[in-house]
């Protein structure tokens, strides 16, 4: 399905998509809930980046066809499933917000899975704040993983691994752009390839502009047990307090 190209345009990224079930009531009042202290939409954002970092990082195997509120009932997922939830409650409040999907080097992901091929699609939160859109990916990893992960990579001499960098940003203000999985001093991290921006997972994956990254049946197979090893590594991880044994690496 061939989709009309994005626009810059704040409002054309407020409303609604089949994931985004911004009517669902049940969103709207933890939308409300978690940024009704907040006096501007930059610490709107915050919040809601804040919230969504405190849910568990954990792999979701049907990712591109998740709607936010089953992500909000899960009480977890990963950079597509979370970012599914950051840009629907940050709509459900009146702040513009999209993902951006790019390539990565898959050695961000080393200790948690190690794959064949050589690079995945992550998703990138982007949200209008003060006139410019500012990008974080920073609520993906829980800060109880991002601490372990951080001495293992220190343990081990490493730059990259366990879901994160190891000079990755950990927080975001709201007014830079904050990444955890790549830093732009370090090259070999930097995206291979910027596919642009969309509503949200089912929306990218649909366009026929990105039909080499469609992912059919067999595929879909492999990735439901890779995200069962990836959910069983990073619980190991989480709640490891000595050296990870080499069964979870």
């Amino acid at each position: 399905m061939q989709l009309s190209p994005p626009t810059d345009r704040p409002q054309d990224w407020l409303g609604p998509t089949s994931l985004l079930d911004l009517d669902d009531p049940k969103l709207r009042i933890q939308a409300m809930r978690v940024a009704q202290l907040a006096i501007s939409d930059t610490q709107k954002a915050i919040f809601i980046h804040d919230h969504i970092k405190s849910l568990p990082f954990g792999c979701v195997a049907g990712f591109d066809h998740v709607p936010a509120v089953a992500v909000l009932k899960a009480g977890r997922g990963d950079c597509h499933t979370k970012g599914t939830l950051f840009v629907a409650m940050l709509r459900s409040v009146g702040v513009p917000a999209r993902l951006r999907f790019v390539t990565l080097s898959s050695a961000f992901l080393k200790g948690i899975l190690d794959v064949t091929q050589s690079t995945v699609t992550h998703a990138i939160g982007e949200v209008y704040l003060e006139g410019c859109w500012v990008q974080t990916d920073t609520y993906v990893t829980d800060s109880l993983l991002e601490a372990h992960a951080g001495v293992l990579l220190k343990t081990q001499g490493l730059s990259l691994g366990y879901g994160i960098h190891a000079n990755g940003s950990q927080f975001w203000d709201g007014r830079h752009h904050a990444h955890a999985q790549y830093v732009q001093t370090d090259a070999d991290s930097l995206p291979l390839r910027d596919w642009g921006v969309a509503h949200d997972p089912e929306y990218f994956y649909r366009d026929d502009a990105h039909e080499e990254l469609q992912r059919g049946w067999l595929t879909r197979v492999k990735w439901m047990l890779a995200a069962a090893l990836v959910n069983r590594r990073v619980e190991q991880i989480r709640t490891q307090s000595g050296p990870l044994s080499r069964s979870a690496v």
